[in-house]
């Protein structure tokens, strides 16, 4: 490893240097974070094989891909509350979608005020999709497309705003924080969204897909024809990120910057995009740092996204609050093998205010279990998946005699963290609360009128109190 490393792996650790350390393992990274809105590991990097993500692929055999990274919820605000605070959904608030009005519990720290309180320069392109919105302090933003999701789809004026960007952050002369939030591949899947300013280039036709996706389709040919326009958003998406990263090597940032990419939360496929199922919560996460990732990993090891925040504090020689519930990548990105977490997490509270699915999962290196909270008639309390031999979980060994240790351990550990991270759900009064709002909010929520969802429901005034 090069000095940076060693510096960069003692700081993290908490370890004393034996020795002089290089001015290189002193400097501030930039950081460059970038979702992708709905993009679960359908990157030909993670074994897609209906289309080739040449940019994106290429960042991850010049980094560390990950193998198995989670989201903490398989909702958008949600997952990016998590990603933003290093804290759960429960923890934080955010239980559902901020357009339709859930927020956070006010005054939580967030990684840019921090990064800002440390002497970071921030912006962000795309949406921010949490609320209060106000707590996030950022110092650029596209002066007329503020903060909307939709233009972002137009990936050559995302390249040429962040070419703005990063010449105010040299000018600056600080390190800077950049948020880029991608809204492919994000539906609704119309025709329209197929190809957007010319890209890709070439776009797939119904014809060109073998293999459907699990999309919401009737027939099909339906099927072939969402897939393919979902497959095109993702092709656009690398392009974008090439894009992107080429101004970030004009501008002559590219060697002193910390990139991540990932998907804000799985697909909208069966058992995906709203639920603790793989599809939902397994999402594509890439790191790129010059000098400091070791390059050209693979990490098996089970990762959070609630690992990012802390990721990016210690390698802005921040130190990492001991609120935050994830721990730092670094160990990892510099190719040591360390001890790491037997068993990874995941939640899901609600989507819309009507839509309201309970679940937490615990997963191990083998086995994973799922509690449905308020299971529905075709759903048992309790799902045991051998997601090594049976990957799709597609069959529950919840009942396997065989398998009874397993569960036990599992429910055990599960039990163990929803204690320690505070799940208001332990409360069986206040699942009951919820069950009940929820199901009443269904006939009474006022509606949102417009946009690409229109009628879906909202939280109404003074709606979270009834939470609590």
């Amino acid at each position: 490893m090069r000095t940076w490393t060693i510096g960069l792996l003692v700081a993290c650790l908490g370890l004393h240097a034996t020795g002089p350390v290089s001015p290189a393992a002193s400097r501030r990274p930039n950081i460059l974070l970038i979702t992708a809105d709905d993009l679960g590991n359908q990157l030909s990097c993670y074994g897609e094989t209906r289309i080739r993500t040449p940019h994106l692929d290429a960042l991850a055999a010049q980094g560390v891909r990950f193998a198995h990274a989670y989201v903490a919820q398989s909702s958008c605000s949600s997952s990016r509350a998590a990603l933003l605070t290093g804290r759960w959904p429960h923890q934080n608030g955010q239980y559902g979608l901020a357009h339709l009005g859930f927020q956070m519990h006010p005054g939580q720290k967030n990684l840019p005020a921090l990064l800002k309180e440390a002497g970071y320069y921030n912006g962000i392109i795309g949406k921010l999709h949490v609320q209060p919105a106000g707590e996030y302090p950022f110092d650029w933003m596209p002066a007329k497309e503020k903060v909307a999701a939709g233009p972002t789809r137009r990936v050559r004026w995302v390249a040429a705003q962040s070419r703005q960007f990063f010449a105010e952050a040299k000018k600056s002369g600080q390190p800077f924080f950049y948020y880029v939030n991608y809204f492919d591949p994000h539906g609704p899947y119309t025709p329209d969204v197929g190809q957007v300013d010319g890209l890709p280039e070439k776009p797939l036709g119904a014809g060109d897909i073998a293999e459907p996706m699990s999309l919401d389709a009737k027939v099909p040919e339906a099927a072939r024809r969402l897939t393919a326009i979902f497959c095109n958003m993702v092709l656009r998406v690398d392009a974008g990120v090439g894009l992107l990263l080429e101004e970030l090597k004009t501008a002559g940032l590219a060697e002193s910057t910390l990139i991540i990419f990932l998907g804000d939360n799985g697909a909208p496929v069966r058992h995906g995009k709203t639920t603790c199922y793989e599809p939902g919560v397994r999402v594509p996460l890439i790191v790129h740092w010059p000098d400091a990732a070791k390059t050209g990993q693979v990490r098996t090891e089970l990762v959070s996204t609630i690992d990012i925040m802390p990721t990016v504090l210690a390698a802005a020689g921040m130190s990492v609050p001991s609120w935050m519930e994830g721990r730092s990548l670094a160990p990892l990105l510099g190719g040591a093998s360390v001890p790491w977490r037997e068993f990874l997490f995941t939640e899901m509270n609600f989507h819309q205010p009507n839509q309201f699915a309970p679940q937490r999962t615990v997963r191990d290196s083998r086995y994973k279990l799922l509690l449905n909270l308020a299971p529905r008639a075709d759903q048992a309390p309790v799902e045991l998946f051998d997601l090594q031999n049976d990957p799709e979980e597609a069959r529950s060994l919840a009942e396997d005699r065989d398998l009874v240790p397993t569960r036990r351990r599992l429910e055990a550990a599960l039990g163990q963290w929803r204690e320690q991270a505070g799940d208001p759900l332990l409360d069986p009064a206040r699942l009951e609360r919820w069950k009940n709002v929820a199901d009443e909010w269904k006939k009474s929520a006022p509606r949102l009128k417009g946009g690409d969802y229109p009628d879906v429901a909202l939280v109404p005034p003074g709606g979270l109190e009834r939470l609590k």
